[in-house]
């Protein structure tokens, strides 16, 4: 069974294929945004007013002049006379799809074995769904660690984390070690059940840990940084 997005709920299957958002012009395609993104936003239509003041047209014969054309092209349907009543025909967006990622607060031996619980979520975040392959178990949290090597990662910004119980040679992951979070790259050494995890001018002088004393929470999957 196929549902319209709600937007699309009242348009008959012939509007929907007339659209096309191909056909507009660089200002109509600039109020055609400025009317979804309110929409998608607000979950109402915008009104002319409105209109003009996200574009930038102070004149409202200009937006209604706008919108007829948007109208006559079929990218957008009105009830004449009634406020807030046009609805978007044209599935063509501008907006990829996206997933929320939750940021959290911090990581701690207490909430180690479950960071992802309810009181340590501050907000989600949206990131574009093809950046990730599978959105389940990932988390961002502000770079707790700046000493991976060949990482970029002494800049200041945010990490994207995979819970995970199992790694493999050379992998990026987020550690605890008493109660302090660290970003290294695993390794396993050879012949000894130590855990080497690399990094270069660390807070923590020590790279080598027994199984018991490290506690790892998941793998790097990217990273936000901030430039400034």
């Amino acid at each position: 069974m196929h549902c319209k997005p709600a937007e699309y709920a009242n348009l008959t299957e012939e509007e929907e294929m007339a659209a096309d958002y191909s056909v507009l012009t660089s200002k109509q395609k600039k109020v055609y945004s400025a009317i979804e993104t309110y929409i998608k936003s607000t979950g109402i239509p915008p009104t002319v007013r409105e209109i003009g003041e996200i574009v930038g047209e102070k004149t409202p014969g200009a937006v209604q002049g706008i919108l007829n054309r948007l109208e006559m092209k079929g990218v957008i349907k009105r009830q004449m006379g009634m406020a807030r009543s046009i609805q978007i025909v044209a599935q063509d967006t501008q907006y990829a799809k996206h997933i929320y990622i939750p940021i959290i607060k911090k990581v701690t031996r207490r909430n180690a074995d479950d960071v992802l619980n309810i009181y340590n979520i501050e907000s989600y975040y949206p990131m574009p769904a093809q950046m990730f392959n599978d959105p389940e178990n990932l988390f961002i949290i502000a770079n707790p660690d700046r000493s991976v090597p060949e990482s970029n990662s002494d800049r200041e910004g945010y990490i994207v984390v995979r819970v995970a119980d199992t790694f493999k040679d050379g992998d990026t992951v987020l550690a605890l070690y008493e109660n302090l979070a660290l970003l290294r790259e695993y390794h396993l050494e050879s012949g000894s059940k130590s855990i080497f995890l690399k990094a270069e001018g660390s807070i923590v002088q020590k790279e080598s840990f027994a199984p018991e004393e490290i506690i790892l929470i998941g793998k790097l999957t990217a990273r936000l940084i901030l430039y400034k």
